[in-house]
């Protein structure tokens, strides 16, 4: 077995609807999901003979043990496929945690994909998503990248035509709890799941099948940004300055606190980012990832 490194991305979610809480206590949601080449680095390290994991990180803000999503996609591909062997994770965190950028889920998604090439799994993509969806509702869309609308509570996905795109990603100092942006939205009950897509995600959806980046920027779409939170009202302060600098539109992704704005191309992009870099403890220019782009995975040896 030889020695892996991974780089994962993140995402943005170009439309976002919340549509209510389900019985298992997720929320039924309709999103655009895009990924977006802001990275994550992992070292997967096998341990001969050892069903071990061993877990360090670089971020002392992320646990490094079993409540790690990393660790938890380690344990459980080991007891499904029985393995006898174990690995050493060497986690370099990128990507701001707590922003509605995805890292921990695609971290996961990694180490799913990395261990089931260390390991030598026989395993179809359709079932290590299904793996993956028992670690997070994002996992499987990590699995496959590029543009995805996703369904259900997030593992139902649906291809779409990725977009070509230069964003600017801010986030601020103030992180917002998902949990609790959940539960400010004040959804009720769901009464079945529905099919029938909401005018936001079709007007998503069809802006990113004409790869028309004027009509994508005006079809953005997030419910979160209407909470009354400290979180939220910062990203809308960083929603607004990216307007403000240039950007064709802007959004908040997931539940916050990052955000993002579409730039008309590369340079306006970088420009812009250097612009907001004096105010903003976090900003980044990103092109947007294609399947295929999104989770490299490559022998350790080389170089």
């Amino acid at each position: 077995m030889k020695s892996l490194v991974l780089c994962a991305s993140a995402k943005v979610n170009l439309c976002l609807r919340v549509l209510g809480r389900r019985s298992d206590g997720y929320h039924e949601v309709q999103t655009v999901l895009h990924t977006v080449g802001i990275w994550d680095r992992l070292h997967l390290s096998p341990l001969p003979g050892e069903r071990r994991i061993a877990l360090t990180v670089n971020a002392p803000e992320v646990p490094a043990d079993e409540s790690n999503l990393c660790w938890r996609a380690a344990h459980l591909l080991a007891e499904r496929a029985k393995t006898p062997h174990g690995v050493k994770i060497d986690l370099e965190k990128s990507i701001p945690t707590g922003a509605g950028l995805g890292g921990g889920s695609s971290d996961a998604a990694a180490t799913l994909a990395g261990l089931s090439r260390m390991w030598e799994l026989d395993l179809d993509p359709e079932e290590l998503e299904r793996i993956g969806a028992e670690l997070g509702a994002d996992v499987p869309f990590f699995l496959r990248g590029g543009c995805c609308l996703a369904q259900s509570k997030g593992e139902k996905l649906k291809d779409l035509p990725a977009v070509d795109a230069w964003l600017v990603v801010v986030v601020p100092e103030r992180r917002v709890p998902t949990a609790q942006a959940y539960a400010a939205l004040a959804r009720g009950a769901t009464r079945g799941r529905r099919r029938a897509l909401t005018r936001a995600i079709q007007r998503v959806v069809n802006a990113s099948g004409e790869g028309d980046l004027h009509a994508l920027a005006a079809a953005l779409h997030n419910d979160f940004e209407t909470l009354e939170m400290a979180g939220i009202a910062e990203a809308r302060e960083a929603k607004s300055a990216l307007l403000q600098a240039g950007c064709l539109g802007a959004l908040l992704s997931g539940s916050g606190s990052g955000v993002f704005g579409i730039a008309p191309d590369r340079d306006a992009a970088e420009t812009i980012a250097a612009q907001l870099r004096g105010r903003w403890s976090w900003v980044a220019a990103a092109r947007t990832l294609p399947a295929g782009r999104s989770l490299l995975i490559r022998d350790a040896a080389e170089r």
